[in-house]
């Protein structure tokens, strides 16, 4: 499914963002666990990244079920949007030819795999920072179905 450059703008968010962009998995039992991401960014239109750092409850709901939903809140823009779809994380140390929903491994650790290269650690809002900085691998989402306050977009579906 592919993302429109309006989502594709409120997606590409660093430390300095007025977005607000959460992550959520759940468990087989139910038990679900929603984070919140200081990074997030789009690759080929319909991949959402996400830089896994201390995301030990959100690995250990991937494990058991492979769907998550990014959500994202833009309140000066009054927009809002879901993306539902599999998810998974690619850690340093697969193959670079490991592959995810079309996505290699060494292709997006290349290009995300150290996010504080990019957007460095001490930018993020000390109330929403972690203790240190330690980025594991890149979490990916392949869009599947998209949500939105906007009529024509709620309810998408892959075909």
């Amino acid at each position: 499914m592919k993302l429109t450059a309006e989502m594709k703008e409120a997606l590409r968010i660093g430390s300095k963002s007025d977005v607000y962009v959460y992550l959520t998995t759940c468990s087989l039992s139910g038990k679900c666990n929603t984070v919140i991401q200081t990074f997030t960014d789009v690759y080929k239109d319909e991949y959402i990244f996400l830089p896994d750092q201390f995301a030990q409850k959100t690995k250990i709901n991937l494990n058991e079920n492979r769907v998550a939903v990014v959500t994202v809140a833009h309140p000066s823009e009054g927009r809002m949007w879901a993306f539902r779809g599999s998810c998974n994380i690619i850690q340093w140390g697969h193959p670079p030819n490991y592959s995810f929903q079309g996505v290699k491994a060494g292709e997006a650790l290349e290009g995300w795999g150290e996010w504080t290269a990019r957007e460095p650690f001490e930018t993020i809002d000390p109330d929403l920072r972690a203790p240190a900085a330690g980025q594991r691998g890149v979490i990916v989402l392949k869009v599947e179905e998209i949500y939105s306050t906007k009529p024509e977009e709620a309810g998408q579906k892959a075909g």
